[in-house]
């Protein structure tokens, strides 16, 4: 709850629960605390419930106040909330509709935070207390309009998402020249050695084993944000140059921008590395910039941010070997939803994501429940059901309109339904460490309007893992674990359903690099991925790190920023 609320609500003045005070009445074992946990719960409930009609009120004002002018009267007079949608964005420019989308999307993400708080809450004091007031509250929260509300606000989304898709004009062309003027011949030839220091490097790290471990850390970049030797960090020409260096993974952080488009960047803004680090759109927030805005912030090396899809179709243009490492940052639920759509939408990009990461456990259970949802077992039960549902022309049939009064086929409302319920298709107890053997089938119509099945090649979905640090943590979601006992490691990646993620990306420890902390890691290795980083120029980042960690601690992941002291025999001839 904290990392989200310093996360997507930062800013905003949307209500979320005072889980944490909550919960202290949760583990009190005195009598009265019941009923001060009933009144708190119910105090968070009330005031959750008031927020959210108070928002939605003024969206729902906002609309109409916007197209009263700008509408015939006969098409505003009783319009369905469909039509009012379709009216606002037809009367309004792209960024406008836009950013009322992303302001819907926060209602959204405040109620389903709320919600899953409040049951939690609830879950936690029978458990603690061995009562039964599951019984008396949860009643109360799923026939609330904080629970039963978020359906409409999500059919809202997508037909929202769907107008400014069919109201688009033109593609805005996500190409990245990165050519340029010649500079200073000596400018050239420092670049030059840099990059044949790289090739030499790569060729002399084992490829069976060492080579395929090594993750650059923001792509081949300047720790110091320089870039006159080397490209910008998170930059396309960061992940370009490592990759056709012979560099296999890198690391990249993402962040989604306020009309859904998934950009690189560490930072919450672009100040550190604007060229104009004053200019109002290098302060702004990267989820208050559109895409439109980030293509007019250059860089100090003169480039954008890019498009995180643009830089895995470059990976993919490279080589098979070519990847990218994606960290998530803590409480940015909507960069991990926008990434579970782009990997479901397009398989291909799978090909080029090695792995996904977060300090964020809950994020990255939700993340894996959404990825679970292209799985090929789910796509056979979901062609089953709709070859079920057909009518005699082949078509699907149409059973009922939804609350922006569009139509929808009979497996749409069963799978409404099983979400209005707490259920969803990763709940099927369904083996996820099975799907990688069994065949994507796809749905299309034989001459006679019936439905086929065509066998295609499934791409897997990448590894998932949880980032840990080894001191005290600095954020809420932060979980801290040493070398020397990594048995909580277990019950942070398994969930109550029996599912769990691949692995766990530990915090570096000077232990990690005796005989006794190599076997707790290869330990920890018979039953998950281990990746392993550290911070810049506090812990060691060279070669035999990297060696020690992956043949000793059997590490499948190691970070490294590529400093010159990496491998000191590496030498490039330079010239006068």
């Amino acid at each position: 709850m904290e990392a989200i609320r310093e996360g997507d609500f930062k800013g905003t003045n949307l209500y979320l629960i005072p889980y944490n005070k909550i919960k202290k009445l949760v583990v009190e074992h005195e009598s009265e605390k019941s009923t001060q946990f009933i009144d708190a719960w119910q105090d968070a409930l009330s005031k959750a419930e008031d927020d959210f009609q108070k928002s939605r009120q003024e969206f729902w004002g906002h609309i109409f106040s916007t197209i009263g002018p700008n509408a015939p009267a006969i098409d505003v007079r009783g319009a369905h909330p469909g039509k009012a949608l379709k009216l606002f964005v037809e009367s309004v420019q792209p960024d406008q509709s836009q950013g009322l989308l992303f302001q819907l999307m926060k209602i959204k993400g405040a109620a389903t935070t709320n919600s899953e708080g409040l049951r939690k809450l609830v879950k936690k004091f029978d458990k603690y207390q061995n009562t039964q007031f599951s019984l008396k509250l949860l009643p109360d929260l799923f026939t609330s309009s904080l629970y039963s509300g978020q359906s409409m606000l999500q059919d809202g989304i997508d037909l929202f998402r769907q107008l400014l898709e069919d109201s688009s004009l033109s593609q805005v062309n996500t190409m990245i020249r990165n050519d340029s003027e010649a500079k200073h011949a000596r400018g050239i030839q420092l670049r030059f050695e840099e990059l044949e220091w790289l090739r030499r490097l790569c060729l002399s790290i084992p490829k069976d084993d060492l080579l395929p471990c090594l993750v650059a850390h923001r792509g081949f970049h300047n720790i110091k944000d320089r870039n006159d030797k080397r490209p910008l960090e998170n930059s396309l020409s960061a992940f370009e140059t490592a990759w056709t260096s012979g560099i296999h993974l890198c690391e990249c952080d993402i962040a989604v921008t306020k009309d859904e488009k998934l950009v690189l960047a560490h930072d919450d803004n672009f100040s550190r590395l604007a060229l104009d680090s004053e200019s109002r759109n290098s302060t702004k927030l990267v989820g208050d910039l559109t895409f439109r805005e980030l293509m007019s912030l250059p860089l100090k090396s003169g480039i954008r941010p890019p498009l995180l899809i643009d830089v895995l179709r470059s990976a993919l243009a490279i080589s098979d070997e070519s990847k990218l490492v994606i960290e998530i940052k803590p409480g940015n639920e909507i960069a991990a939803s926008s990434l579970a759509r782009l990997l479901i939408r397009y398989p291909d990009l799978r090909k080029a994501v090695a792995m996904i990461m977060s300090f964020d456990a809950v994020t990255m259970h939700r993340l894996q429940a959404e990825l679970n949802i292209d799985r090929p077992d789910i796509n056979n039960y979901r062609t089953n059901n709709m070859a079920k549902n057909t009518s005699k022309s082949g078509l699907p049939r149409l059973t009922s309109f939804d609350h922006f009064g569009t139509m929808r086929v009979s497996f749409s409302s069963q799978h409404r339904a099983l979400s209005s319920i707490g259920l969803n298709l990763s709940q099927m107890n369904l083996d996820q460490h099975q799907h990688h053997s069994i065949p994507q089938e796809e749905e299309s119509h034989n001459n006679q309007g019936l439905f086929t099945v065509a066998p295609t090649r499934y791409v897997p979905m990448p590894k998932l893992m949880l980032l840990t640090v080894s001191g005290p943590p600095k954020r809420p979601c932060e979980l801290q674990v040493g070398v020397q006992d990594l048995s909580p490691i277990k019950n942070w990646l398994r969930t109550a359903d029996g599912s769990s993620l691949d692995g766990v990306y530990l915090q570096f420890q000077n232990s990690m690099m005796t005989p006794e902390g190599a076997a707790s890691l290869q330990q920890l290795s018979e039953r998950f991925l281990i990746g392993v980083w550290g911070f810049s120029g506090k812990d060691p980042d060279d070669y035999e790190t990297l060696k020690w960690l992956v043949r000793q601690g059997n590490c499948s992941y190691v970070n490294t920023d590529l400093p010159h002291c990496f491998r000191n025999d590496i030498l490039v001839q330079t010239t006068d």
